[in-house]
């Protein structure tokens, strides 16, 4: 006998509901990002690790990056290597001085999940007279007394930053 059981049609209920909340989209459209990249420079040396954010006017979020090796870094916000909003951003760097200081989230993880990155900066706030220190001078790292801000377009993306003490 070939019936349905109470099981199956629940199971298909439920698969058949998923399937037509994840093709509704529904959400609003994402604000269109433009691809950025750059360099990050101390003592006229690259920064490795260092976290690169751009903070657009009226963002949902910064646009952000980690400096590799040669200190160049490329911009995720709403995606992998999406860039940032065009127009003017104010622009954090920091830097961790030391061993790998306390794992925090991959940029893969903050795309994921937003509130990654808050609760990373939050941990990172509270061990601050405790932790590691700063590899650059810390005005950089604060949105209010950072002197860096890019105005970003198609032809103004490619960034690199000279930082003085």
């Amino acid at each position: 006998m070939m019936g349905i059981t109470r099981r199956s049609a629940v199971v298909l209920g439920v698969t058949g509901l998923a399937g037509m909340l994840v093709g509704c989209g529904g959400g609003a459209a994402l604000p269109e990002t433009i691809p950025v990249t750059g360099a990050v420079m101390y003592k006229g040396k690259p920064v490795e690790g260092a976290e690169v954010q751009f903070w657009g006017t009226g963002a949902p979020r910064a646009a952000s990056g980690i400096t590799d090796a040669e200190g160049k870094f490329s911009l995720s916000m709403f995606d992998i290597n999406d860039g940032c909003l065009a127009g003017e951003n104010v622009v954090t760097i920091s830097k961790v001085d030391g061993a790998k200081a306390a794992s925090g989230p991959t940029p893969e993880q903050m795309l994921q999940d937003p509130m990654a990155l808050a609760k990373a900066a939050a941990t990172q706030a509270a061990s601050k007279d405790s932790g590691p220190k700063s590899a650059i001078p810390e005005k950089y790292a604060d949105r209010k007394l950072t002197p860096l801000k890019e105005n970003i377009s198609a032809s103004n993306n490619k960034i690199v930053f000279n930082l003085a003490d």
